[in-house]
């Protein structure tokens, strides 16, 4: 009888290795995709940096009817290419690399739709060339391009399962967001600027623009780590950013639309705002590169745990050696009987070891609780884009309007914009009858 517990429990234990095993080579195959898709993020960033320049240099251009910025905007242009070449290559080898993210088809329609936005930037350099745009369009044409790279940036961080890798991504992806919204805000008041005067539409953008880039660094802080949130902090208390408010201050002012812009030239806000996203874009490329040590590392770690397992043997997989097989008769009716006891493993180290499994545990529903809070972010965000495309839709409002309308009626009922934003979705097939109808149903 003995010898037959003793087989059972050795092919139990070679079972259990075995599956332990292969959880390890999946964690490391997890780890690896997210290492490959770090190094897409950092491309990603790079080339939306260049393009928010060109975007800028582009906005005045056009703003001067082609007398500023030429020579700017040609070198930022070449930038934009070579980096543009440079994420095509990495999309390729990502694309092996990845082998098909078992929850990432999102993330695969992002990435074609970002491909597509891509293909339309010759004809829109051409467009700007020839100033067959007014500067407004201009901007909206290259924001939506950058739009469509973000997304592939939003899914990543969707898609990533390691709960300290996917509080980084969101922490990145809000400060990429934070600071796309501060191009644009360049750009637009780049306009009225070159244009010599603002009118109550580029008012209220600039006001949009800058709650939504308190917005995105408002969720930063709550993700990143304090090393990260210190780095902010010490940016934005550089001269230039002090600048840029009392800049912003004379573009939102009524005189701005009477031409008074204090002496403020396109070249002199130009300056001062990009000085200031450059220093927004060391927070970012710290956040790139510290997000690539830490794939790195947990890649280091995941592989170092299957090297220790595979050096262990099938005794590997039972490290506390707490499993309600075999016990030790001489503990009858003693503490810790009923528990397999391991040559040496006594009643009080038991007790220890049960404490360290207890903690382990509480650090995994720790950890659980953390990637759902990313991933809770990440959705509300999701929730809200699908609401103010279904007000875009149905009632002919731009982004900025439909975000305005969420946030006032959060404001007047004194609930979450969320909560709002899943209000009007639960309402969609209303208010897309509504619209086809040309009115309501009693009407």
């Amino acid at each position: 009888m003995g010898t037959e517990r003793e087989t059972t429990k050795q092919r139990t234990g070679a079972a259990a290795a075995r599956f332990l095993r292969t959880a390890k080579l999946c964690r490391i195959r997890d780890v690896e995709q997210l290492l490959a898709v770090s190094a897409l993020v950092r491309d990603l960033s790079a080339l939306i940096h260049a393009l928010q320049k060109e975007r800028g240099a582009s906005s005045i251009y056009l703003g001067s009817s082609g007398t500023r910025f030429a020579d700017d905007r040609a070198r930022w242009q070449a930038d934009a290419k070579a980096l543009e070449a440079v994420l095509r290559d990495r999309l390729d080898l990502v694309d092996e690399q990845l082998d098909r993210l078992s929850s990432g088809a999102q993330f695969y329609r992002r990435v074609a739709m970002a491909l597509h936005a891509l293909d339309g930037l010759p004809a829109l350099r051409e467009q700007v060339s020839s100033l067959a745009l007014v500067p407004q369009d201009s901007v909206k044409a290259f924001t939506d391009v950058v739009s469509h790279l973000l997304s592939v940036v939003f899914e990543a961080a969707d898609i990533a399962a390691d709960p300290a890798i996917s509080r980084a991504l969101v922490a990145l992806f809000n400060m990429l967001q934070g600071k796309e919204f501060a191009g644009q805000e360049r750009a637009t008041a780049s306009a009225g600027f070159s244009r010599g005067h603002f009118d109550g539409v580029e008012h209220a953008r600039l006001a949009h623009l800058i709650d939504a880039q308190n917005r995105a660094f408002r969720i930063f802080a709550e993700f990143a780590d304090p090393v990260h949130a210190t780095i902010f902090r010490t940016a934005l208390a550089d001269p230039a950013v002090t600048e840029v408010e009392r800049m912003r201050a004379v573009a939102l002012s009524d005189d701005a639309r009477h031409g008074d812009l204090t002496g403020i030239t396109p070249e002199a806000w130009f300056e001062q705002a990009t000085r200031r996203i450059e220093l927004l874009k060391t927070v970012e490329d710290r956040l790139t590169e510290d997000l690539r040590r830490l794939c790195e590392a947990k890649l280091a770690q995941a592989r170092a745990d299957l090297e220790q397992a595979d050096s262990g043997g099938p005794d590997a997989v039972m490290p506390v050696a707490m499993v309600l097989v075999d016990a030790d008769p001489t503990l009858s009716g003693q503490e810790g009987a009923g528990l397999y006891a391991p040559d040496g493993l006594r009643p009080k180290l038991m007790r220890s070891v049960l404490d360290v499994m207890q903690a382990q545990s509480q650090r995994l529903r720790d950890v659980s609780l953390e990637l759902e809070t990313a991933k809770a972010a990440l959705n509300e965000r999701k929730v809200i884009d699908r609401a103010k495309g279904l007000l875009m839709s149905t009632r002919n409002l731009s982004e900025e309007e439909a975000y305005k309308l969420i946030r006032k009626t959060a404001m007047n009922q004194n609930k979450r914009i969320i909560e709002v934003a899943e209000a009007i979705l639960s309402m969609s097939d209303i208010l897309r009858g509504v619209t086809a109808g040309g009115g309501t149903a009693g009407g």
